[in-house]
């Protein structure tokens, strides 16, 4: 009688305790039999949960661990190039036997000085990516109006819109609140999806920037280009870290970004609980969309 009661259950904590030893050898996908309907398989099944948890948390462990490897050696691919640059000129300069005149020479040196000038952006981008996702700057809230932000992005890139005939268009609409933000962050979101589409717009075309409310007491801010638009296979790693898209959207004579831009954006948004997103408008061209939340009414 006693084999015929105990053994099954025996043989089921047997089970259990080679899975368990196999999930401590780090094959988290084992899991035990749960059939019995008894105290073995109660504790079958919290044990099936623990190692659900265990496998859970590994692979996003290795998630983790590859977008480390991932930024480390796009930072570094990103560093290298204005550094490799910067090293090569002061070289040919040092080079004594070398006979270089005066106007090479200052060539040279402009080259080097732009190439500072490029990596010490780079760092500051990457710097300020950092305090955003990491939580360490506090946002100073306050109510900001969607006119402001669009006032100070035409101000700031008129000599480009002027110079390429291209034509900024602006708009609020009726009802629209007014968002609750950071004022200089915000505004930076909005100059860096700005500066975005204006380089991505031919010679005399159309960048539109356009407020409207939004379900939830949120902002609803859209900016649109007249450009070739975005691929379909870039838009999901349009907002990542030096992802660059560039060279899919042809039609401008721009030089691309440093590709941290929209990553700053997104993590700018994110701190304010909003969301955004990229697609390609009807007519044609990239279309932004900054969902804010709104100051409400009585505060």
């Amino acid at each position: 009688m006693a084999l015929v009661i105990f053994r099954p259950t025996h043989r089921r904590l047997r089970d259990l305790e080679r899975a368990a030893r196999a999930v401590g050898e780090g094959h988290t996908e084992v899991r035990a039999n749960e059939s019995g309907g008894d105290e073995v398989s109660a504790l079958a099944s919290a044990f099936n949960t623990m190692a659900v948890d265990l496998e859970t948390r590994a692979a996003a462990l290795a998630d983790s661990d590859r977008a480390r490897r991932q930024l480390l050696a796009d930072v570094s691919h990103e560093l290298m190039t204005p550094l490799s640059a910067i090293r090569g000129y002061v070289e040919t300069l040092g080079m004594t036997e070398l006979k270089i005149d005066d106007e090479t020479r200052a060539k040279y040196l402009d080259i080097a000085h732009q190439e500072t000038h490029k990596l010490e952006a780079i760092i500051g981008e990457l710097l300020d990516l950092a305090r955003l996702e990491g939580g360490g700057e506090k946002l100073e809230r306050e109510a900001v109006l969607a006119d402001d932000l669009f006032r100070r992005v035409a101000d700031r890139h008129r000599p480009t819109l002027l110079e390429r005939n291209v034509t900024l268009t602006t708009a609020v609409a009726e009802g629209t609140l007014l968002i609750y933000g950071d004022a200089d962050r915000l505004e930076q979101a909005l100059q860096n999806v700005a500066a975005n589409a204006i380089r991505h717009t031919p010679d005399g075309g159309a960048v539109a920037l356009r407020a409207e409310p939004a379900p939830g007491d949120r902002v609803r801010i859209t900016v649109a280009d007249s450009g070739p638009g975005i691929p379909a296979e870039h838009l999901p790693r349009i907002f990542d870290r030096f992802y660059k898209a560039d060279a899919s959207r042809a039609g401008t004579r721009i030089p691309s970004g440093s590709g941290l831009g929209l990553s700053i954006v997104r993590a700018i948004v994110h701190r304010h609980d909003g969301d955004v997103r990229a697609f390609n408008g009807a007519a044609g061209g990239a279309v932004f969309e900054l969902l804010l939340p709104a100051m409400h009414p009585k505060g």
